[in-house]
């Protein structure tokens, strides 16, 4: 038995978590998320870390459903901390692995095509908080959609279930990824957008699988990367989702500086969505249409930053009709801070610059800030 063990559970639980280097609230953030993913109803990662400091410090034990966790977060068994067994003899198998995978198999074989209406009815109902609050009101609950829908898709094992979860997935993902992106968390929104990118290909849904292309481009622009996005998106440009893809690659171009080459995406763009017959943007299943208002305003902001005056004057007002997602509106109010300062006109940029970061603080847009940092400080 260990020197960790002889001093108790907490000193055991405490020498697990630095062996990992992580604080309480790191541990307590590790543990909520594996409790989603295994459908083990956990506390809140504010109340875990205190939760986390009375166990390492003596002052209670983690019940049952913890001490699971626990050992499958830390990576040991439940008696290697001092607890007692928690299941009776003979049950062990019911509690472990393949315990756990019987249960899982049977919660997915669970969701039936009544079942999916109403996991896609959760995410309409998210994704129109989303376009009025963004990520500030409604990330955690994104997250945790997606984590259900993945676990679900793993487990399921009908084709034709696979597939209608694997849509629902692919929006889930997408979202997850744009939300990521505006927090300035690029490798969580290229995780998120390639894990869409997967679920499209099962569900063969062409369009969903171009606006993962789409926000996959997006994150290699914000890099830098603008030829990585040129390269991913210019074999797309013949499949569907065209105004998806096109756009992103009118977006890649622009930040390129390739002024001829962003114009010539964009009219491909315009085209393929007029040719959509889309009239309104879809916000149930966004990858399903990207209308041609919505291509305006992606085209207005990329040229103007370019320093069309036309793109600039149309970017100006688009912010001033207040139209598209607050998180969209953040970004262009942004963009347009941005190109009238690179124009001279100080004051008036200014004023767009403070109103776009209200609006970004108000929906927890840390890409919002960040562009304008740097565009304050150098070229962008």
């Amino acid at each position: 038995m260990s020197t960790e063990q002889d001093a108790g559970p907490g000193a055991a639980l405490r020498a697990a978590r630095l062996e990992k280097s992580w604080s309480q609230a790191d541990a307590a953030r590790e543990l909520a998320a594996l409790g989603r993913v295994r459908g083990a109803p956990t506390a809140a990662p504010a109340s875990l870390k205190t939760q986390l400091s009375r166990w390492e410090n003596g002052h209670s034990l983690p019940e049952p459903p913890y001490r699971r966790l626990l050992a499958e977060l830390y990576g040991r068994a439940e008696v290697s901390f001092g607890f007692e067994p928690t299941t009776p003899a003979g049950e062990g198998d019911d509690a472990g692995p393949a315990g756990r995978l019987r249960t899982l198999l049977d919660e997915a074989d669970a969701v039936d095509e009544a079942a999916v209406s109403l996991l896609r009815a959760q995410l309409v109902a998210t994704r129109r908080l989303d376009v009025r609050l963004g990520a500030a009101g409604t990330a955690d609950t994104v997250r945790a959609q997606v984590e259900q829908l993945d676990r679900l898709l793993v487990h399921t094992t009908a084709a034709p279930r696979r597939r209608a979860v694997a849509a629902v997935l692919a929006e889930a993902a997408l979202l997850a990824g744009w939300q990521a992106l505006d927090r300035d968390r690029p490798d969580e929104a290229w995780a998120q957008h390639d894990r869409a990118r997967a679920a499209a290909r099962e569900a063969e849904e062409p369009d969903l699988l171009a606006q993962s292309l789409a926000g996959l481009a997006a994150v290699l622009v914000e890099l830098g990367r603008t030829g990585a996005a040129a390269e991913l998106l210019d074999p797309a440009q013949d499949e569907p989702g065209t105004a998806w893809t096109a756009a992103a690659l009118g977006r890649a171009r622009a930040a390129a500086g390739d002024l001829a080459g962003s114009r010539r995406a964009f009219d491909a763009a315009e085209r393929a969505a007029r040719t959509s017959g889309a009239a309104t943007p879809d916000v149930v299943r966004p990858g399903l249409a990207l209308d041609y208002d919505g291509v305006h305003r992606w085209r207005c902001a990329a040229l103007a930053g370019l320093g069309d005056s036309a793109a600039i004057t149309q970017l100006d007002e688009v912010v001033a009709g207040g139209a598209g997602p607050v998180r969209e509106r953040a970004a262009l109010q942004a963009e347009l801070a941005i190109a009238l300062a690179a124009h001279g006109e100080a004051a008036e940029a200014a004023e767009h610059a403070r109103s776009a970061r209200l609006l970004a603080e108000r929906i927890g847009s840390r890409r919002v800030h960040s562009r304008l940092d740097r565009a304050a400080t150098g070229p962008a």
